[in-house]
């Protein structure tokens, strides 16, 4: 297993199995509302039946280039398969093409995985872009949900009609004295959208770095929910039932 794949799995069981990484083994402080929200709440509880739920990513880059940093619009899907206890069967496809991140099937699952892959993938980002250890990154993104995420009530629209959720925003980097080795990502935004109304209860995640702190480009990444439908195929990955 890759070294990358070991990151995933450690933050998984990290998140899902309610550990605070970067706390002492003694830490009994209680979970914050954020990690509640998004690592220990049942987002597929509402999905009965087998589904394909699908996001479209979309990466923002201020500066017009080439390469792994250009800007791309790509989508993520995943496959939910209900058991007969509550948990679900999970088959990700974060992106294709140069893009695509394997990711394992995840078996007996209530949260959505997918904030985990998008943060993956953005650790990965940040590690190739910088150099910088891709287990510093992940620690200090883990932190930051402990005491520094904000909470507050939206309202989106979800076909058509406008329905509540809530917003959770954190800059894990911003008080970290050794981001200086990377001022860049200094004031680093990460921003998570949920709402009881949407399948999966994940209508977007998406990080932004701001212009200033002396980067000379701007860059967003954002992942947005795009529907909900039925999954062919008796068991495993759903099978296409038409082009995208």
């Amino acid at each position: 297993m890759s070294s990358r794949m070991h990151g995933l799995m450690a933050m998984l069981a990290a998140a899902f199995a309610v550990a605070t990484p970067v706390a002492a083994a003694d830490d009994t402080r209680p979970l914050s509302p954020a990690q509640i929200a998004l690592f220990e709440s049942d987002h597929l509880r509402g999905i009965e039946r087998p589904a394909r739920l699908e996001y479209r990513f979309r990466r923002e880059a201020a500066v017009d280039t080439s390469g792994p940093a250009a800007s791309f619009v790509d989508r993520v899907d995943l496959d939910v398969r209900p058991r007969a206890g509550g948990g679900k069967d999970v088959w990700a496809d974060f992106l294709s093409g140069d893009h695509h991140m394997p990711f394992p099937p995840l078996m007996d699952f209530h949260g959505n995985p997918v904030v985990m892959f998008f943060l993956e993938h953005d650790v990965e980002e940040m590690h190739r872009a910088t150099g910088g250890a891709a287990a510093y990154f992940r620690n200090r993104i883990r932190a930051a949900f402990v005491d520094r995420a904000q909470l507050r009530e939206v309202e989106l629209l979800h076909d058509g009609k406008p329905v509540p959720g809530t917003e959770i925003t954190l800059a894990p980097f911003r008080e970290d004295p050794r981001i200086a080795v990377f001022p860049g990502l200094t004031n680093k935004l990460y921003r998570f959208v949920l709402s009881d109304a949407i399948p999966g209860e994940i209508f977007e995640i998406g990080s932004e770095v701001p212009v200033g702190d002396g980067q000379s480009a701007r860059l967003k990444e954002t992942m947005t929910f795009a529907g909900e439908h039925a999954c062919a195929g008796a068991e495993g990955t759903c099978e296409p039932t038409a082009p995208k």
